[in-house]
């Protein structure tokens, strides 16, 4: 049988369903000006490079932290947590290389905040996976596990992923547990069935042993862009807990992507 790939491009990211999201198009219209809220902007604190401030706008801060490790690409904020960390990727394609070392190489039994090879280091994927750790100090993705609770995710509502040329903003919509198997690894996220896939393991888990934002119970598709924030379950050894956040907000107007609807067994 011939295959019959059918792709679309999409605009930078697409609204949820006006069910989904109580208030979302008046949330798009602003954060699609500002590129984030006042109060991340305004926000400085220290962010682990002493040579470099939270970059809130754009070009600001990239140069020194580019001098310290051209691994980093991204800057992870999450207002009112201890998750204010640049996210790196490995030039050479080395998953586990962050896993023990930080953000300025060195070998670091706490690891850094990083996303696998398979994943774009331009945030256009569908699903942008990013991994930290849960040590015991509190640092790295520990707060992760705290979205597990409904009055301080009900108190948290958004990310911020700042790059060199772009703010972006993502609507954190739903936190869970999950087995702790490889996302990239278990789902295709490029096809529009592996993004499909993963919306209904949100959906579902998310609904049964987790927290999904009051208006976001349905309206996700393959046209949309996800981060998914993972680290190690502190009540549940041997699982992970994750943190996903939709995207509102895209400053440059830069994040794009085709999505393939063929189907890829045949």
């Amino acid at each position: 049988m011939i295959r019959t790939n059918v792709m679309y491009r999409m605009r930078r990211y697409i609204d949820m369903e006006k069910k989904a999201v109580k208030g979302f198009f008046l949330l798009f219209i602003v954060l699609g000006l500002t590129g984030c809220s006042k109060e991340a902007s305004n926000s400085v604190g220290n962010t682990g490079f002493e040579t470099s401030a939270l970059p809130t706008e754009q070009e600001s801060g990239f140069d020194s932290v580019k001098e310290l490790n051209e691994d980093a690409f991204a800057w992870l904020y999450i207002p009112k947590t201890e998750i204010n960390y640049p996210i790196l990727q490995n030039a050479e394609g080395d998953d586990m290389f962050y896993t023990d070392h930080n953000e300025f190489k060195e070998p670091d039994a706490n690891g850094a905040i990083y996303i696998e090879a398979a994943n774009l280091n331009n945030m256009c994927d569908f699903n942008e996976v990013i991994h930290g750790a849960s040590p015991a100090d509190g640092t790295r993705f520990a707060g992760i596990n705290n979205f597990l609770d409904k009055k301080f995710f009900d108190e948290h509502e958004y990310a911020y992923v700042y790059m060199q040329d772009n703010s972006l903003t993502y609507y954190i919509i739903a936190a869970y547990t999950r087995d702790n198997t490889r996302l990239l690894e278990q789902y295709d996220f490029s096809y529009a069935s592996g993004c499909s896939e993963f919306i209904d393991e949100l959906y579902s888990k998310a609904g049964m042993n987790g927290i999904i934002r009051e208006g976001c119970e349905s309206g996700l598709s393959p046209e949309h862009f996800l981060i998914t924030l993972t680290t190690d379950s502190v009540t549940e050894p041997g699982k992970q807990t994750v943190v996903v956040g939709c995207l509102v907000g895209d400053a440059a107007g830069k994040i794009d992507r085709e999505i393939d609807y063929g189907n890829e067994d045949q």
